[in-house]
């Protein structure tokens, strides 16, 4: 009998077409340890964590430096937390630092609320992450101080504010540096000064993360925050155009989601919306949404049985996912959305293959790849397993070529997979498309809504390294992302048109 191999997440994904800690394996890790005591001995056996009294240290290069940090345990008292930190830089070859990418960077971990650089503190047993916090003042809670010395070395100190983790332990997420694990402690006596040097009191958030997959065929996503579940498949798949039949393909595709929801929901509301582009009147497409909706409920109804309340409604097109007029833009807005409450399932299971790839592809090894500007080595230093998440952990080199090359780590032409309502950087230069391969879907990182704006508009950030920069000839960059937990001991990461590399084994992280 073939066995299937099916991994619970408390947020999670579900396919439903046919269709990171920084330490890893001794060659290829960047030092994360404890600093030594005074007989130049770690303080621990090693690994990303560290006793509650103790500093966690990691170092990693970027660009032009050599850096490393020394973190403090997360002090929490109450609904905040109080993170502090120091750095240094130095010169990694014969280059000055100069005004720069690498003192840019770390003056941005410090106090970067609205793009992708800040630093944030990630529980994923929580499914949650914390930005910095908002001082009283409505400024970000966050202290740096940055000096260069006569040597070249640039030295700083930060204190940052939080929103206080529930757990005894939590993620920092440093961009472009990667992520560690330190302990949460009990706030000392020096709380109450650290709040004012960043600015008094204020308010600390918590963003639920959310999971997304997209199917091989891109016909069908899904996405899950806490525990709402959204299933999106696409009209152009169900229907032929202007027509509210399921054709006998769509029948199998709408009783593989039913199949699904039973598996991961013991009943209650399924929700049935269907959507329209803006193509005909209003009254047209509110009336052909309706009747779609009707369809899909249908269908749903009799293979769910009666543990299940299935409702339906149209909205037209009144509810775009994708701005514009185009093609493209149309028929992402042409869907039917299901939605319920469940646990959901990633099915594992290799029953179907993963979509071929012409791009370089290595077996849990360095890649070289060609961009026309220049030539760049990938390699995915680990893959690390947290509660509920995999942290991945990539380094990068450019080893040829001089020229600005800003999406070198994604085609320029190649477009965002879903949508996920990234910022435009964001979607050219970022790791939003890298992906773990599942049986029938791409597994994607994380993301938070970041902000919502007048108007309905919502920004939300990749959790890990949203933007992924130009490399001179020689330098090399850090790219880190957290994915959900698919359940297996090996996953394949792929960058669409970019690079696959196979084989990748999944780590804990040491005791």
């Amino acid at each position: 009998m073939r066995q299937v191999h099916r991994a619970a997440l408390t947020v999670g994904l579900v396919g439903l077409l046919t269709g990171c800690g920084l330490t890893g394996p001794d060659d290829r890790a960047d030092t994360v340890t404890p600093p030594p005591d005074a007989s130049g001995t770690p303080t621990s056996s090693g690994g990303a964590t560290a006793p509650p009294d103790e500093v966690v240290s990691v170092e990693r290069e970027l660009h032009e430096a050599r850096v490393r940090f020394d973190l403090r345990p997360v002090e929490a008292d109450g609904d905040l937390a109080v993170l502090r930190y120091t750095y240094t830089a130095e010169p990694a070859g014969d280059d000055s630092l100069g005004s720069g990418t690498v003192p840019l960077s770390l003056g941005g971990l410090g106090k970067s609320v609205t793009d992708g650089r800040g630093v944030r503190l990630v529980d994923t047993e929580a499914q949650v992450v914390h930005p910095v916090a908002q001082a009283a003042d409505g400024t970000p809670a966050a202290e740096l101080d940055q000096e260069r010395g006569d040597d070249d070395t640039l030295t700083g100190s930060a204190v940052a504010v939080f929103a206080a983790p529930a757990g005894d332990s939590v993620d920092v997420l440093l961009p472009g540096y990667g992520a560690v694990t330190v302990p949460v402690v009990a706030a000392g006596d020096d709380l109450d000064a650290a709040l004012e040097q960043t600015g008094g009191a204020g308010t600390g958030a918590t963003k639920e993360l959310r999971a997304f997959t997209q199917g091989y065929d891109a016909g069908s996503a899904t996405s899950a925050e806490d525990d709402d579940v959204t299933v999106t498949l696409a009209s152009d798949v169900l229907f032929d155009s202007d027509e509210d039949t399921l054709s006998r393909s769509a029948r199998g595709v709408v009783e593989r989601a039913a199949a699904s929801i039973v598996e991961q929901a013991d009943a209650g509301d399924v929700h049935v919306v269907g959507h329209t582009d803006d193509v005909d009147t209003d009254a047209y497409n509110q009336a052909l949404s309706e009747r779609r909706a009707r369809s899909v409920a249908e269908r749903l109804r009799a293979d769910l049985g009666g543990d299940f309340t299935v409702t339906e409604e149209g909205r037209g097109e009144s509810e775009p996912v994708a701005e514009g007029r185009s093609a493209e833009a149309r028929a992402a807005n042409r869907r039917v959305e299901i939605h319920f409450q469940g646990h959901l399932v990633v099915d594992t299971t290799a029953e179907s293959e993963a979509p071929a790839t012409d791009a370089p592809t290595a077996r849990d090894a360095a890649v070289t790849i060609e961009t026309g500007k220049g030539e760049y080595t990938v390699e995915v230093e680990s893959v690390q397993r947290r509660p509920g998440a995999l942290v991945g952990t990539l380094v990068a080199e450019r080893t040829d070529g001089t020229g600005i090359d800003p999406a070198w780590f994604l085609p320029a032409h190649l477009t965002m997979l879903g949508d996920r309502k990234f910022g435009a950087l964001a979607e050219v230069a970022g790791p939003h498309n890298l992906s773990l391969l599942g049986a029938r879907e791409r597994v994607l990182p994380y993301d938070y809504v970041a902000e919502e704006r007048t108007g309905g508009f919502v920004l939300r950030r990749l959790l890990g390294d949203e933007e992924v920069g130009t490399l001179d000839q020689g330098q090399r960059a850090t790219i880190a992302v957290y994915w959900p937990d698919t359940g297996q001991d090996t996953v394949t990461v792929d960058a669409p048109e970019r690079f696959r590399i196979t084989d990748v084994p999944v780590t804990d992280p040491a005791p």
